[in-house]
């Protein structure tokens, strides 16, 4: 089950990811249910032994046969350079040889280390209130989600948060916010729980996200954010309520599209129509 609004992937067969999206790919097999990707560091070796995130290899052209012999073609890749442009290069060799998941790293190993390094600052771990409504403790349980870490993700990478939104239950979204949940968190497709409220078509619920701060145009796998989805899907009303929210109408995705070029009904269309062009 995926909510990328049928975006196609890049036509490179890697993507380009930030520094945050990287961190979050790393951290995300945390609790054993989404697989951690292999991370593999092309700088040169001397500042590999100077510093290098946790885990990762060293990789060199001249390693990459006994990489390609040895991993599986269905293992998510991550690779990293000095500032992004190597490792696009590594990358798009992975994809070449039918690796199925491959990122590359904008930015290269100083943003991602330092969006490691505040990933792990300790904060509190979100819990279910002992307060909390039966309904909203049958919800935790009944998808399987940790009572003693609400920020923990299941399938998908969602997050109680993100299908409390899928759901439409403004009520459980506010209560999970008021539990100190992370708003920030993206799911495997890199979209936020704003994406998912989109999906459900409930007002409210995109409004207590909305209210709480979350990121309008945070940018998914491919470059799409939520305007984006909502235009492509014919939602008028959603892109309505984002374009007052203060959703940013400009952004390009992957393939350099708009939200008004992705628009699929003349009434989303005519709500874009001052970026046209």
């Amino acid at each position: 089950m995926t909510h990328n609004g049928n975006l196609p992937r890049a036509g490179r067969g890697y993507l380009r990811i930030d520094a945050g999206r990287a961190a979050d790919l790393i951290r995300r097999g945390s609790d054993g249910r989404l697989q951690v990707p292999v991370v593999f560091d092309v700088r040169d070796p001397a500042s590999f032994a100077r510093a290098h995130v946790d885990g990762a290899e060293h990789l060199t052209e001249a390693g990459l046969g006994g990489v390609f012999s040895r991993l599986p073609r269905a293992t998510p890749v991550l690779i990293y350079c000095y500032h992004g442009n190597a490792s696009q290069v590594y990358a798009a060799m992975f994809a070449d040889f039918r690796y199925t998941e491959v990122y590359s790293v904008d930015g290269g190993f100083a943003p991602l280390a330092a969006a490691l390094a505040a990933a792990a600052v300790e904060r509190l771990v979100p819990v279910l209130p002992a307060d909390a409504s039966p309904d909203l403790r049958d919800f935790v349980a009944g998808f399987g989600f940790d009572p003693d870490n609400l920020d923990a993700a299941r399938e998908h990478g969602l997050t109680p948060l993100m299908r409390a939104a899928l759901l439409g239950r403004s009520d459980w979204l506010q209560a999970l916010l008021a539990a100190g949940v992370d708003i920030g968190l993206r799911n495997g497709d890199g979209n936020n729980a704003l994406w998912l409220a989109c999906v459900s078509r409930v007002p409210a619920a995109i409004q207590a996200l909305v209210e709480a701060g979350i990121d309008l145009d945070n940018r998914n796998d491919v470059g799409a954010t939520c305007l984006m989805y909502a235009a492509s899907s014919g939602r008028a009303e959603i892109v309505a309520a984002l374009l007052a929210a203060g959703a940013d109408a400009y952004i390009r995705n992957d393939d350099e599209a708009l939200a008004v070029d992705l628009a699929s009904t003349l009434e989303c269309l005519r709500l874009l129509r001052h970026t046209a062009g």
